[in-house]
């Protein structure tokens, strides 16, 4: 009887995780759909992002969708594509020093993508649920880049 219960225990164990995992993966980059169309959203991106306070663009922006052009590389469901890199110093500093490894997630990627109905997203890791997984200085830092994210996509997304 024990051991049934036993067994029993560790498969809904091994379901919950599963399920948990399932669900984390599809939440874990999120689509914003913003209210303008591809060019007015970059701008607008360009805009707010360095009226944070320390907010700007340390690496220049990535014109992804012209460069896959130039190697012949094309898309259907895309008309276009630039990826941004956002970023506040003294975050990153404040991470870094806490432990040098997590300098491979920095900087964060935004992406500005037109469908090829026209339809224009802002594709982003979602720094709020990669928050709640981690503690110390990187989950309290992540939480600060989450709510400052979001005053930034407010003024964008429909």
């Amino acid at each position: 009887m024990a051991l049934c219960i036993l067994i029993t225990a560790v498969i809904v164990a091994i379901l919950v995780g599963w399920i948990f995992m399932l669900v984390m993966k599809s939440k874990m980059i999120v689509a914003i759909k913003s209210k303008y169309n591809f060019d007015e959203t970059c701008k607008k991106i360009e805009e707010v992002v360095p009226q944070g306070d320390g907010w700007g663009f340390p690496i220049p922006t990535w014109e992804f969708y012209k460069s896959q052009l130039k190697k012949n590389l094309t898309y259907e469901n895309i008309k276009n594509c630039k990826i941004y890199f956002v970023c506040k110093s003294v975050y990153a500093n404040k991470v870094v020093s806490d432990n040098p490894k997590w300098s491979g997630i920095l900087p964060c990627s935004w992406a500005v993508y037109e469908m090829s109905n026209g339809d224009t997203y802002i594709a982003k890791m979602n720094i709020s649920l990669m928050s709640m997984m981690f503690s110390g200085i990187l989950g309290k830092i992540m939480k600060k880049v989450s709510n400052e994210e979001e005053s930034f996509l407010e003024a964008i997304k429909e």
